[in-house]
């Protein structure tokens, strides 16, 4: 009778020990559902759609020792970022709608010694590679001026309502201001780039 007795006793905890452990895996499953609906991934998925109309491309350099800038009033680019599995960035812009301000930078720039506007009337971007770096964007590709393309890399630093980068290009190496300054004694020759990129233009995510 006692053998009986505690052998009852056995199975009536072991089957509350299994009843435990089961309502530990249920409420456990369900607590990581939760957390999976609710959490935000570390690559929030970025497509995109922008031109001079909400975001900017700048340029910057010197000429005789003082500095000048400049935008890009024409021009549109679409972003496809991780995690998609074949990101890509590709920017068109209208190379004659480059304007600092300055009268005299505005009439030479479109020339055939800079940028030869008239033979080549648009630059591209195009990205060969993007990769996640924490929640930024590593970017390398190609940027064609004057129907010379070279390689580009920079990254694309993700904030909260934009996407913003900064690069210099070799502006000698696309031939620009070749002939009346190939050793950079008058404008630099490294002309910096800056992007940003307002993300109020996204693309059904």
């Amino acid at each position: 009778m006692l053998k009986t007795h505690l052998e009852f006793d056995s199975t009536t905890k072991a089957m509350a020990a299994r009843k435990r452990n089961y309502f530990f895996f249920v409420s456990l499953l369900i607590a990581l559902l939760v957390a999976g609906i609710y959490s935000t991934p570390t690559f929030a998925q970025e497509k995109l759609s922008v031109d001079a109309k909400n975001s900017q491309v700048t340029f910057a350099g010197e000429h005789v020792g003082m500095a000048f800038s400049g935008v890009f009033n024409k021009w549109n680019a679409e972003l496809i970022l991780p995690p998609e599995t074949s990101p890509k960035i590709i920017a068109t812009f209208d190379v004659s709608s480059a304007k600092t301000g300055d009268s005299t930078y505005d009439s030479t720039l479109p020339e055939g010694d800079w940028f030869d506007v008239e033979n080549h009337p648009e630059g591209v971007f195009e990205s060969s590679q993007i990769v996640a770096k924490g929640d930024d964007y590593e970017v390398t590709g190609a940027l064609t001026l004057r129907g010379i393309s070279q390689p580009v890399s920079f990254l694309l630093k993700n904030n909260s309502a934009t996407l913003t980068a900064s690069f210099s290009i070799d502006r000698l190496a696309y031939k620009i201001g070749m002939d009346s300054d190939p050793d950079a004694e008058w404008v630099s020759k490294a002309i910096k780039m800056t992007l940003t990129l307002r993300k109020e233009n996204k693309k059904g995510i």
